[in-house]
């Protein structure tokens, strides 16, 4: 876990929560979700070797895992050490930890996924697992643990969300593969650090959200899918940070994206869109304190699997890394060659070709993807893009920019590049700007920007090469004067977005913002200003419900008054669940004045000490932006929670009349 190193020196101390054993769900559910797994079972029961991971079957540098009747089994890749044969893993089979106080106990493992030296456990009840092999500064090794996250250790479940996704993959990037090579060209070691991914696949195939063992535990952090998330995946699986994932036609996609990687995390790593070398080996550790080249990259599309005879491919697919650097990466997918026998295609991922090779793999017809020799073309379905258009003006203070009108065509609020149009007197120029979401350290139960608060972001700008050829000498003039100081100015401006609107400000002027909306919200700035934070809150809509609410009738039947109780339970549940969030949302405020009390200080002696300009310890990383960071978060958390705090209270009130 990256930032536990340096908790240190922000001098906090977060008490975690009691965890309680959490709720088993009916029987009949667990069945039938043990028949679905016996499909995933494709190595065979006991195998000699795991080939193909899935939900019940996997492996890591070390072990093979597998589950039978809710329990892990393991045994060692490697037949010179032990256990050789099949054998329950920590005895019992199940995540246990008798020191850890509060561990959240379970009677069965619905899930396993595994990478590096690390295994993850799924509960039959939703919560997760981590057990880890070797030993860091960061964590303890050897150990089942039930929660994970900074600045507090939570347990993660699965969400609303994620629940009923198609797949789902640890991905941990560390040693084992030693070292990252950015955009340019540059290899960064991985340092004293390390980072565990768990990718989530949702339901709808487009979107994954993941989870970090250096984040809050909650799955509200989104990844675009291929295609500007219009490909709709079948499956996922995840290495060493690297996403693979296959559609019904098998058309497959490869991405290396974590929270470093992507330049989300400026408190411990430099970043800089402008090219360069370093010349540095990713084998040299102070590779790891170089800049890191952004943007990150995008999604690679790999090449069909050539189909003939009997050949046919299935939903099954698995990444691993065997080597150094982002291309020791294994790309498997099982299925069937020409002949009908049963294996996997395989290719290193930057390979060009793909090889067949027979091993005993157990699968039904059903597995199979519609997609055969005859029709190797076939193109999968694609879904809506959730990119949104946006429009509008620059404005200081209450006063809009004359004459200039902006538009965004392609805003996404998962993440990425988008173009910024710059229009003046029937003239436009493209810019191109780089949001990445800022860091927070609160726990969220909410899709920031779809749900609740807005989305926040830094932002960067950037003038393509020829942005400024073809237009009016007037216009280009303005438009170098306007922006051309602030070009590829790392993080120089503060984006506060949701899927309807984008509202940017420069770093250090608070009174010139961009705003932009889709129409369905006003572009008029001030009446925008006093909307915005409360736009997408549920709670009203939920106390609204039908579910909630009873229609009142002249006469009550037996059946009428049992429905009314139900109700007035159901309201009681609502209530005390908003008075957590209350209690929720005043601890976000004692998390941030924490954050601003242990850290502000530190920042301002390591100025005045002119220790900043080290950065050996990151010292000189952690204060080029902490402060921006924990400011901007406190200045959020706090106008957020107090409106949170203001809507539940009202709520609650007409709850206790209602009820």
């Amino acid at each position: 876990m990256r930032y536990t190193i340096f908790a240190g020196i922000f001098a906090l101390a977060v008490l975690c929560g009691a965890c309680t054993t959490a709720r088993r769900p009916p029987l009949e559910e667990l069945r039938g979700r043990r028949e679905k797994y016996a499909a995933e079972d494709i190595n065979g029961s006991f195998p000699g070797a795991v080939y193909i991971k899935t939900r019940t079957q996997t492996f890591n540098t070390y072990h093979y895992y597998i589950l039978k009747d809710g329990l892990i089994w393991y045994k060692s890749i490697d037949p010179a050490k032990k256990p050789a044969d099949w054998t329950l893993f920590t005895r019992t089979g199940l995540p246990r930890n008798s020191w850890l106080p509060g561990f959240v106990k379970t009677g069965a493992v619905a899930e396993i996924s595994a990478d590096a030296d690390e295994l993850a456990a799924l509960s039959e009840e939703g919560a997760f697992y981590r057990y880890r092999f070797d030993r860091a500064l960061s964590q303890k090794s050897g150990v089942w643990l039930d929660r994970t996250g900074w600045p507090e250790e939570t347990t993660l479940y699965h969400d609303g969300r994620t629940l009923g996704n198609r797949a789902w993959a640890l991905g941990k990037r560390n040693l084992h593969v030693l070292y990252y090579e950015d955009p340019f060209g540059n290899q960064h070691h991985n340092g004293t650090m390390e980072i565990a991914t768990t990718y989530v696949l949702l339901e709808d195939g487009q979107e994954i959200c993941y989870a970090d063992t250096g984040l809050p535990a909650d799955f509200s952090r989104n990844y675009l899918g291929p295609e500007r998330g219009a490909f709709k995946a079948a499956a996922l699986s995840a290495s060493a940070s690297t996403m693979f994932v296959i559609n019904e036609a098998g058309e497959m996609y490869t991405r290396l994206a974590d929270f470093d990687t992507t330049g989300c995390d400026p408190m411990f790593f430099r970043y800089t869109y402008i090219p360069y070398k370093s010349g540095m080996p990713g084998t040299d550790y102070f590779s790891n304190l170089t800049e890191w080249g952004l943007p990150p990259e995008d999604w690679r599309a790999q090449p069909r699997i050539p189909l003939e005879g009997k050949a046919a491919l299935t939903r099954h697919i698995t990444i691993l890394q065997n080597g150094q650097g982002n291309g020791a990466r294994e790309l498997r997918v099982a299925g069937r060659d020409a002949n009908g026998a049963t294996g996997y295609w395989t290719k290193p991922i930057f390979a060009g070709a793909w090889k067949f090779k027979t091993v005993p793999l157990y699968f039904s017809d059903n597995a199979l993807l519609p997609v055969s020799a005859d029709s190797s073309g076939f193109r999968g379905e694609r879904g809506q893009s959730p990119d949104t258009q946006l429009s509008g003006y620059w404005w200081n203070g209450d006063v809009r920019e004359a004459d200039w009108d902006y538009e965004i065509p392609d805003f996404n609020i998962l993440e990425g590049i988008c173009d910024l149009r710059v229009i003046r007197l029937g003239e436009t120029c493209v810019l191109k700007l780089h949001p990445v979401e800022l860091w927070t350290y609160l726990r969220r139960d909410y899709v920031p920007g779809r749900q609740g608060p807005p989305k926040m972001f830094f932002c960067t700008l950037d003038i393509p090469e020829n942005a400024f050829d073809g237009l009016s000498e007037s216009f280009a003039e303005e438009l170098r004067a306007k922006f051309q100081k602030n070009d590829k100015v790392l993080f120089h401006y503060y984006v506060t977005a949701s899927s309807h609107y984008f509202f940017m400000r420069e770093d250090g002027n608070a009174d010139m913002a961009l705003l932009l909306t889709d129409g369905t919200v006003s572009d008029f700035f001030p009446e925008f200003r006093r909307k915005w934070l409360i736009e997408n809150f549920a709670e009203p809509r939920r106390y609204d419900s039908p579910d909630l609410s009873f229609a009142g009738r002249e006469s009550l039947t037996r059946e009428d008054y049992r429905e009314l109780r139900r109700k007035i339970e159901l309201n009681r549940t609502f209530r005390d669940e908003l008075r957590g969030r209350i209690a929720e949302s005043n601890r976000h405020k004692l998390t941030a004045f924490s954050f601003n009390s242990a850290y502000i200080p530190l920042d301002y002696l390591s100025r005045v000490t002119f220790l900043n300009f080290i950065n050996v310890p990151k010292i000189n990383t952690i204060t080029r932006f902490g402060e921006r960071i924990v400011l901007s978060n406190a200045a959020y958390i706090d106008i957020i929670s107090n409106n949170r705090i203001r809507f539940c209270e009202k709520i609650i009130a007409l709850l206790e009349l209602r009820i």
